[in-house]
């Protein structure tokens, strides 16, 4: 076999197991809030649909590792953003919005994560928005793109998003371990 054949047996063997592991196999997307209660096995009577997770509600999500579990709060959610120094601005055409978000390691290991690459909004229209790096906003403190918290710690700050001026936000997603985990928040934004 040639060096050239082999090479690119190699590399199409490496794309494939690259494709393979980003499937959505297993991803679950949580949009019911955590009530803290536990659950009986009676059986369940008929009631009124779950609850969509809105701004204040606790979600309980896991991580890629064991003992990774994770009570995240979207606490406020604000469309009036401005830079607290006023150098940094949207881009023109854009508009900034943001939210606040208290991250509470319910498990029982060390999670450490940069929330920025969990979090992204969407618009009515289901266009998605990545968290925008802003150094600081009149509306608090902005969330750390390192954050380690040991089992029992919190972390709190606001998350910003850039969107199109008139884009009218209607959901928040946080996915932990930099989006990369099977467990996925959902918070209406009303």
């Amino acid at each position: 076999m040639s060096r050239r054949l082999a090479a690119s047996t190699i590399t199409i063997a490496a794309l494939a197991t690259a494709l393979t592991a980003c499937g959505s196999t297993g991803t679950t997307i949580t949009s019911t809030p955590y009530s803290g209660a536990a659950t009986n096995s009676s059986p369940a009577k008929p009631s009124t649909p779950a609850k969509t997770a809105t701004v204040g509600d606790a979600l309980t999500l896991t991580g890629q590792n064991p003992g990774e579990k994770l009570t995240i709060t979207l606490t406020k959610w604000s469309t009036n953003v401005a830079s607290s120094d006023g150098m940094e601005s949207p881009d023109p055409g854009k508009t900034w919005v943001a939210a606040q978000i208290q991250i509470v390691n319910s498990g029982s290991n060390t999670y450490s994560d940069s929330p920025d690459n969990c979090v992204q909004a969407a618009d009515s229209s289901g266009q998605r928005f990545p968290a925008t790096i802003v150094n600081s906003i009149t509306n608090g403190p902005m969330m750390t793109s390192d954050l380690k918290l040991a089992p029992g710690d919190k972390g709190l700050g606001w998350v910003v998003f850039q969107v199109p001026s008139g884009s009218k936000v209607a959901s928040v997603q946080y996915t932990p371990d930099s989006g990369m985990s099977n467990s996925t928040g959902q918070w209406a934004i009303k």
